[in-house]
């Protein structure tokens, strides 16, 4: 008893603790019952957009939408918020999560999202009422299996899976040799009653083998390539899959198979397109004033540096280009190339949900930009793919939120995603109509998670990496260099080109000789070229090992050595080994 009257007056002097220390009024704590008159609703789920209803919130959960004018519940507090427009909490299902992320997530209306990761079950339980953190769904310890695994060993491999308490399979990478142990692993899978999430070379036979949500777009224009097509693409030599996804006849009926089978669309347009997209300029520019925030201190500049590039950059997959080349830097033609397959991934998004498919609004951050804001970036792509706004609305929202839901709903409402009774309340309220402009989904004024409205800003504190931050995904790194040629000039040359030969060269990447950078062509991968500076080799001489005189011997110890290095600047980035150029005297 005495232990049970401690832990009771421990309770309450941390509640009147945390409720003294709360001076933001959106800050505090929600009454039993709210009432929010006056907005505009769009409730993720309905064609247009509710004018004429009040939201009324219990606790932490929605009861319904109510006539305008109906009377307040007793004891209720009444908002008024006319002009506003209500969307709501948004879901990113594609994360790849990290615990800084937290607060920006929050701070952008992301309330929830699902991490491609095995996250702690206590973290997930903390995260569902915490303010600080959206809700955190996982797919739990990611499945291991091969084409040889018996399907005794996928059994067991699902069974170990489940104990991770998933939301969400994620599957190693289909191709057409997984086949087999794929489709037993996607039954054992949906009789656990959860949806299969992977990458896929082939998403036709993906479809017909199991997978429910298809991770980027191009296993679909993998499966038109011949052979011949598809062996040049995987060995560098292909610029862009992307015009290869031109066949509109075959793909709608690949589209319609895999709609009528209930699989959702992933696209990340940002990640992959965002360079190419006419508004990343202006996206830059948010991500700046986003990562240039003094109280983001802990938002790792490695990280920070390369998703401000990933708006000038675009996803190569070619061995003629770094991971991310530069488009300013790409050839006219290439560069050409790069945009057509941009329009036929746009065509592709539109054509799916023309045809009744959804696609999930997810963003593969922290690669995909900005941890929150990166998903109105995305939601934007999309409405310049030509989904309506409020369809790129549901992609964020509902749709992606019926992933939760498992295979045929076996696993229960979502209730996050959409506003409706029964639904967690979590809301976001923005100053203008998102329906008449996708990007007034950033103009936001409050945000409610769980019942509550969540303290708006950020705060140093809130994260210390007591390790070096993780690199981005196809982030720059140091080159290195194994050969140089010519590797001996003879004093005194003149407009002598020499080529580095090694790897991890970059369309950015700069020589320097004896540590002064020199004007760089960038030839591949593997291969620069620059002019050796004539006055780094005019001379062989002096030898440092003998005095000057009549004795000087040229000989080849002592003779000049230039040295020369090669630079990748930042994003991350790094210098080079030290190679030599050998200068002999006449």
């Amino acid at each position: 008893m005495r232990i049970a009257r401690r832990a009771l007056i421990g309770f309450m002097a941390a509640g009147f603790l945390a409720a003294a220390t709360l001076t933001n009024s959106h800050a505090q704590q929600a009454p039993a019952t709210l009432l929010i008159r006056g907005a505009t609703v769009i409730d993720g789920i309905a064609d247009a957009p509710i004018r004429d209803r009040s939201i009324l919130i219990e606790g932490n959960t929605i009861r319904g939408l109510l006539p305008a004018n109906a009377d307040a519940p007793a004891g209720a507090l009444v908002i008024d918020l006319t002009g506003k427009f209500i969307i709501p909490g948004l879901f990113d299902s594609h994360v790849h999560w990290d615990p800084f992320m937290g607060e920006l997530l929050v701070n952008h209306g992301v309330t929830s999202i699902l991490a491609l990761d095995n996250l702690p079950k206590a973290l997930r339980t903390r995260s569902q009422a915490a303010h600080d953190l959206p809700r955190l769904f996982h797919t739990g310890a990611r499945p291991q299996f091969n084409p040889n695994s018996s399907d005794a060993d996928i059994s067991q491999t699902i069974r170990n899976w489940l104990q991770s308490e998933p939301d969400m399979a994620w599957f190693p990478q289909y191709t057409t040799r997984f086949s087999r142990a794929y489709k037993f692993a996607a039954e054992e899978a949906h009789k656990a009653g959860f949806l299969v999430f992977s990458h896929t070379d082939h998403a036709p036979d993906a479809v017909r083998d199991g997978i429910d949500i298809l991770e980027h777009v191009w296993g679909y224009a993998e499966a038109l390539m011949s052979f011949d097509e598809l062996k040049g693409f995987q060995d560098g030599k292909m610029l862009t899959w992307a015009t290869r996804l031109n066949d509109w006849g075959k793909l709608d009926a690949w589209m319609a198979d895999a709609i009528r089978a209930g699989v959702y669309m992933n696209p990340t347009m940002n990640y992959e397109w965002g360079g190419v997209s006419r508004r990343s300029p202006q996206r830059e520019l948010e991500d700046y004033r986003v990562i240039s925030n003094p109280d983001l201190v802990y938002f790792p500049r490695n990280m920070s540096d390369s998703i401000l590039a990933r708006n000038r950059q675009i996803k190569n997959f070619s061995s003629r280009y770094d991971s991310m080349p530069w488009v300013a830097k790409l050839p006219a033609q290439d560069r050409t190339e790069f945009v057509a397959g941009y329009d036929n991934v746009r065509e592709f998004n539109k054509r799916w949900v023309a045809a009744g498919g959804k696609i999930q609004a997810g963003t593969d951050i922290i690669t995909g930009g900005v941890p929150g804001l990166a998903l109105h970036h995305e939601m934007e792509m999309l409405v310049e793919s030509g989904l309506t706004p409020m369809q790129a609305l549901k992609a964020a929202t509902s749709w992606s939120a019926e992933i939760l839901e498992g295979k045929n709903k076996a696993r229960g409402d979502a209730k996050i995603g959409s506003i409706r009774a029964g639904n967690f309340a979590d809301l976001v309220v923005v100053s203008a109509d998102p329906l008449s402009d996708i990007s007034n989904s950033k103009k936001i004024e409050r945000v409610m998670k769980d019942g509550r409205w969540v303290e708006l800003g950020y705060h140093p504190e809130y994260f210390t990496f007591t390790q070096r931050p993780r690199s981005l995904a196809a982030a720059t790194f140091a080159p290195t260099i194994s050969a140089i040629e010519p590797s001996k000039v003879m004093e005194g040359s003149q407009n002598v080109r020499v080529v580095l030969e090694g790897s991890g060269f970059m369309m950015t990447s700069l020589v320097r000789v004896n540590g002064v950078s020199v004007k760089t062509k960038f030839l591949g991968p593997r291969r620069l070229e620059f002019e050796m500076p004539a006055s780094a080799i005019e001379r062989a001489g002096p030898n440092p090992y003998f005095a000057p005189g009549p004795t000087q011997s040229a000989a080849p110890i002592g003779d000049r050595a230039v040295s020369v290095h090669v630079f990748n600047p930042p994003p991350e980035g790094g210098t080079s080994n030290t190679v030599h150029q050998l200068v002999l005297p006449k």
